[in-house]
């Protein structure tokens, strides 16, 4: 009995090590504001409430700025956090936000439409005395933003429509009709309202909610009122929604330097922006979710440490031409992200740091420059950087002779590629000697690198 108490003590003692090896992440702040919908302007006192994940469930107000605050959020790993935003007098708003451990959140606005707007124009439920249906508007909708589904997030959102009588008052009871809504455009993933059919209730309302299906892509739908006894059909103005895709995965995880950079860059310019772009899509090759934060790090220059996606899915920022300089001349930039299960996933791309041209490395082969008369004979001019690396996009290379002879090609440029050899590193031309010349020519290679004065080398 000894013996297994004292093995249940070790196994105790085991456990407990291993739980307090496990990472401990500092709380993270988050800040948003809430505007007014119509006039953007702030809505102090609102009550802004952390509605999921529930263990995160907390609860603050705005401030005369509109701006609210939660100073200390226990976040561990990167979740999908959802606001609710209620005053008095306003519709109600939510939002849901990607989080990450030890970073910042900022909550785009959070936008409530003033409820007293509409009492003012007419609208006062339950005052109805105009008749049957006239018009249908909508009265409020939680959000116009969705996830698609199975990716965590609001994949669903509740809308209200007010049926109106001929005189502008919400629809009385007595006078009740059937609401239709319907998806007029859509993804094609499988998106569904329910339900489909309401009738309007005592205030001349009725409330469905628009659901995601698994493909990204602007919505929208309309509610209808048939009424077959005038022979007419009321229509709502369509509701647009967008349909965000989900989380990151590394099937669909693209970097590379921006088309309007080259890859070979001047390593002496320093402050030189190189754009690096990443292209973010989910498991079902949608964009990712707009504001998926992804974050960088180089082993040549510096980098910025972090970016948003947008609504493609695509994030830049900039490499700036700097020390250190990276090993061999090659930079490494390393752009990482976190998927649904909180697994790192990473992509790199290189940027080369192109050293000047000079003598050391520039040579002409063959080294024979003697001519007859009419002799014609191939040369190749071979240029590379101290690290053996292509010159910098945009180095021009021209040929010139105060003899006769003539070129069968007089100037080069250095593209913009990662690689060495034919018509980068090496350009070929051919050299014809005139009728009447003979002897040895000069040939003059001038290299002209951004921002550098030009290096003129002479072969004879």
């Amino acid at each position: 009995m000894k013996q297994k108490g004292y093995l249940l003590s070790i196994l105790i003692f085991s456990l407990l090590i291993l739980l307090s090896c496990e990472k401990i992440y500092d709380p993270i702040e988050i800040r948003g504001r809430v505007v007014d919908l119509e006039t953007s302007q702030p809505i102090s006192n609102a009550t802004v409430t952390i509605t999921s994940p529930a263990d995160l469930s907390e609860q603050t107000f705005s401030n005369e700025a509109g701006e609210f605050i939660f100073s200390e959020v226990a976040v561990d790993s990167v979740i999908d956090i959802t606001f609710q935003a209620i005053r008095e007098g306003f519709s109600s708003e939510q939002i849901t936000v990607l989080a990450a451990p030890e970073r910042l959140l900022v909550v785009p606005e959070l936008k409530l439409r003033n409820l007293q707007t509409d009492d003012d124009n007419g609208t006062t439920p339950g005052t109805g005395n105009g008749g049957g249906a006239a018009a249908i508007q909508l009265l409020d909708i939680r959000s116009t933003t969705l996830n698609i589904a199975e990716t965590g997030g609001g994949t669903s959102s509740a809308f209200t429509f007010v049926v109106l009588d001929s005189t502008d008052a919400p629809l009385s009871a007595a006078n009740a009709v059937d609401v239709e809504f319907r998806i007029t455009e859509g993804p094609g993933g499988g998106e569904s309202i329910s339900p489909a059919t309401v009738r309007t209730n005592e205030q001349g309302t009725v409330t469905s909610s628009i659901f995601a299906g698994n493909s990204a892509g602007n919505l929208k739908i309309e509610a209808k009122i048939e009424r077959p006894e005038h022979g007419i059909t009321i229509r709502s103005t369509p509701i647009a929604l967008t349909i965000h895709g989900g989380f990151p995965n590394l099937d669909h995880f693209t970097i590379a330097v921006n088309a309007s950079s080259p890859v070979n860059v001047p390593r002496y310019l320093a402050g030189l922006r190189v754009p690096i772009d990443v292209i973010l899509g989910d498991k079902f090759s949608n964009p990712v979710k707009p504001e998926t934060p992804v974050y960088f790090n180089t082993d040549g220059g510096v980098i910025q440490g972090s970016g948003l996606t947008d609504a493609d899915g695509e994030v830049q920022v900039d490499l700036l031409v700097a020390n250190p300089q990276p090993p061999a001349g090659i930079a490494t930039v390393r752009a990482h992200t976190f998927d649904e299960n909180d697994n790192e996933l990473s992509k790199i791309t290189n940027v080369i740091f192109s050293g000047p041209p000079s003598t050391e490395f520039t040579s002409l082969s063959p080294m024979n420059f003697n001519f007859n008369p009419g002799q014609t004979r191939n040369y190749t001019l071979t240029l590379t950087d101290d690290n053996g690396n292509i010159l910098p996009a945009g180095t021009s290379i021209s040929l010139d002779s105060d003899d006769d002879i003539e070129f069968s090609r007089d100037s080069f440029e250095v593209p913009s590629s990662y690689f060495t050899g034919s018509n980068r590193t090496q350009f070929t031309f051919r050299v014809t000697a005139g009728e009447e010349f003979s002897g040895n020519a000069e040939i003059e290679v001038t290299i002209e690198a951004p921002g550098l004065a030009p290096l003129i080398i002479v072969y004879n």
